[in-house]
């Protein structure tokens, strides 16, 4: 029989596996700026950050505090006895058809061989809204407290380019303008990038270049404190968001994306200051960047690329397993047939094909009831709450109430089937789907297959173990609970894994990583009970614990002053019409009701500068303000081969900050150009093939535009034109009396927006008028 003398050993291995999965998602202390220069400092490089954001003021590239911002970058790395070289250029990234002004900082310290390079970089141009202490001062900032550190360190063998791009915020454009015009580029053969996407949290490793196997090693044996896991690479690589790297990685460069990713309404929020940055990760990031700068530099960097992927996940941030995916198909084959001979072998008495009938029931209903539970739970936990969409300031409420649920289900289970499903059954069965599991992964998602490998070489080491205990009154006892503890540690990994990207109104989705445990645990939960008259009193106290923690997090708020809502106040008004609008803007739709009852904001249909596309926010009517827009002037239309080329002049207003151009599908924009510059090719191939079907123009400055058009589409078209200005104090100040304190504007704050459209005739007439409306 397997048993163990009561099930709250369990809950304490369950209990410390946790914790270390906590450890995981950490960060460590932040080092004290006495530290020798060889150990990275966050309080040095908070030192940094808070010189270069003394205003606290967004500093978009091409606006007048950018250059505030660079040149203080550029006394740092002066000051540290280097030379910055400058990379100055209006420049256009054709992948997001955006372009701006760009001014890259480069520094290089020459290495003993000189043919290669690694680069480490950041970009220090901020969003609209705040200062960017997190996305991405704080990466600026640890790569100017490592260029100081490194100043006075022996030559590495290979030289070593620092580089603080510009406008990555607006697509990607100064590391585009690096990769493709600047001629140290192709020195380059290892990148080190440092990102953020909050302003807390660990570190993490969460993209490589393809064939990274002998990377991950060096990451293994460099880093003190890895945390990292395929699977979010897996998850990244099919996701829309790019960074810097992007583009090096496109260009053929093999290298690391690090980033933070919690605390994540102060991204692109106007709080996204040094006063809200969490130093730890700061700490983390510069020792990341600090050891793989270190580790890259002495490598022969033309063989670190290898031939295959490895499959990785750290263990409670303190060490790295990972693996080639080329062994993954096998492994799994040869565990998954060792753990059901050991279970077969061990259980073959006890046995019973009428018992394995009741558990092909037990298993479903076990990991059905996990997700209908965290269905159910999805809406007082995240559906009904007013709640930012990706996290919860206070969140171990609702986790508890989770947990709970997860108990209640397994415990219902156990009511239900307990004398009918034997432990050798469900044993049987629950370790034959981890098994399937891990083949179904090794084939689709190899890179993923530890998820069950893991449990799989935990039960088949522990059922060595058993074979030499002696007198054993419970086959596999050191196999279940070994099993059961790596099962438990992939599950609370991923379920906070999952909480980083998304809130309790996905529950039922971030549960399912609990299956892993459930199967695993029930077989020593249903021996354990195979004697005990089981009654429903135990369900009834976990489901009143249930609604007490729904009450807890009900009673909580789902915003704070530290954790804001997006909401911003901003005015729009369309040419042609007769009145304006001041519009309280949420990008997540998640404004205070409250408050925009209180000032008469009701919600209504507005045109949203995408041509016919309109939006439902709250707003006020007031008088047009008459902002000045474009004009379009020279059209002029030509035939080429496979399509039209359209030209024509776009004259801005004079300091707009943006410009942005959008065209309909149906015009078939294959390519554009902006004086010359490819802005815009539909025909590049990214990660996700998308069709991009505006420009955008950052600080386009006054000058007269040369735009260009390249269109398979020979119909009559329309053309909107969005030109933002600054927002006038005297429009809002009615309005901010009783902000609320847990608001904050976001991702492109406070402006105004002129909105014009204008039409372009049909191609076939090879000439054209264009006019306003």
């Amino acid at each position: 029989m397997l048993q163990l003398r009561h099930p709250v050993s369990l809950l304490v291995i369950a209990l410390l596996v946790m914790a270390g999965v906590l450890r995981s998602y950490s960060t460590p202390s932040p080092v004290g700026g006495d530290a020798p220069d060889v150990i990275f400092s966050a309080i040095r490089a908070e030192a940094i950050l808070g010189d270069l954001l003394q205003e606290n003021l967004p500093h978009v590239s091409g606006s007048p505090y950018n250059t505030v911002v660079r040149n203080r970058i550029v006394a740092h790395l002066e000051s540290s006895g280097y030379q910055p070289q400058f990379q100055t250029r209006f420049h256009c990234n054709p992948m997001f058809g955006s372009c701006s002004p760009v001014e890259n900082i480069i520094i290089v310290k020459p290495g003993l061989e000189g043919k290669n390079a690694v680069l480490l970089t950041a970009h220090y141009d901020s969003g609209w809204t705040g200062p960017g202490a997190a996305d991405d001062g704080a990466g600026t900032a640890a790569i100017l407290e490592i260029a100081r550190m490194a100043a006075d360190f022996p030559p590495f063998e290979n030289d070593v380019i620092f580089l603080l791009s510009d406008s990555e915020e607006n697509g990607l454009i100064g590391a585009d303008a690096f990769a493709r015009h600047h001629a140290l580029f192709k020195q380059v053969k290892a990148v080190i990038n440092l990102e953020a996407r909050g302003n807390s949290g660990p570190s993490v490793l969460f993209e490589t270049g393809d064939g990274n196997r002998s990377v991950i090693r060096m990451f293994a044996k460099s880093v003190e404190r890895p945390v990292g896991n395929s699977l979010a690479y897996e998850i990244y690589r099919r996701m829309p968001n790019d960074t810097d790297y992007t583009v090096y990685k496109r260009a053929g460069a093999m290298g690391v994306n690090f980033a933070f990713a919690e605390g994540v309404p102060v991204y692109h929020s106007a709080i996204d200051d040094p006063a809200h940055l969490d130093l730890g990760s700061m700490q983390h990031h510069g020792d990341n960047a600090w050891s793989m700068l270190k580790a890259f530099a002495e490598r022969d960097l033309t063989k670190i690329t290898s031939r295959e992927d490895a499959g990785y996940i750290d263990i409670f941030g303190s060490k790295l397993v990972h693996y080639p995916i080329s062994i993954t198909g096998g492994l799994a084959l040869f565990l998954g047939v060792w753990v059901m001979l050991a279970i077969g072998l061990a259980f073959r008495k006890e046995f019973r094909f009428r018992q394995l009938r009741w558990g092909l029931l037990a298993v479903p209903f076990l990991l059905g009831g996990f997700v209908l539970g965290g269905y159910l739970l999805s809406w007082p936990l995240g559906r009904w709450p007013d709640l930012h969409p990706l996290e919860h300031p206070y969140p171990w409420a609702g986790r508890l109430a989770v947990f709970l649920m997860l108990g209640l289900v397994g415990y219902t289970t156990l009511k239900v089937f307990s004398g009918r499903v034997s432990a050798c059954a469900w044993m049987i069965i629950g370790w034959a789907a981890i098994f399937v599991l891990g083949l179904v992964l090794t084939n689709k998602l190899p890179a993923a297959s530890h998820i069950a490998t893991l449990p799989l070489a935990l039960f088949a080491l522990g059922s060595v173990i058993d074979l030499f205990r002696k007198k054993s009154p419970a086959p596999l006892l050191v196999a279940s609970i070994l099993g059961f503890a790596s099962a438990a540690f992939i599950s609370f990994y991923h379920f906070f894994m999952l909480d980083v990207v998304m809130n309790f109104d996905r529950s039922h989705v971030k549960v399912a990583a609990f299956g892993l445990m459930g199967l695993a645990v029930m077989p020593m939960l249903l021996a354990f009970c195979k004697k005990l008259d089981l009654t429903w009193r135990p369900a009834k106290w976990l489901a009143a614990a249930i609604l007490v923690m729904c009450a807890v997090h009900l009673s909580l708020p789902g915003f704070t002053a530290t954790s804001p809502r997006d909401m911003t106040l901003m005015y729009s008004e369309v040419e042609g019409e007769d009145k304006g609008y001041i519009v309280l803007e949420s990008i997540y739709q998640r404004h205070d009701e409250k408050y925009a009852r209180g000032h008469a904001f009701e919600l209504a249909e507005i045109k949203s500068g995408q041509l016919d596309n309109k939006v439902l926010r709250p707003v006020r009517e007031v008088a047009p303000l008459g902002l000045t827009g474009v004009s379009i002037e020279n059209q002029d239309i030509s035939q080429e081969d496979g399509g039209w080329r359209r030209t024509f002049t776009v004259v801005p207003p004079a300091n707009s900050p943006l410009l942005r151009l959008s065209f309909p599908k149906s015009a078939g924009i294959v390519r554009a150009w902006v004086n010359g510059e490819l802005a815009l090719d539909n025909e590049i191939e990214t990660k996700h093939q998308r069709k991009v079907d505006r420009l955008q123009l950052v600080y386009p400055g006054a000058e007269p535009l040369k735009v260009e058009l390249f269109s398979e589409a020979t119909a009559d078209f329309s053309m909107s034109a969005v030109t933002w200005h600054k927002l006038p104090d005297v429009l809002v100040a009615p309005f901010m009396g009783n902000w609320p304190d847990e608001a904050r504007p976001f991702l492109y704050g406070p402006r105004a927006e002129k909105i014009q459209a204008f039409e372009f005739q049909a191609a076939e007439t090879l000439s054209g008028g264009v006019g306003g409306s």
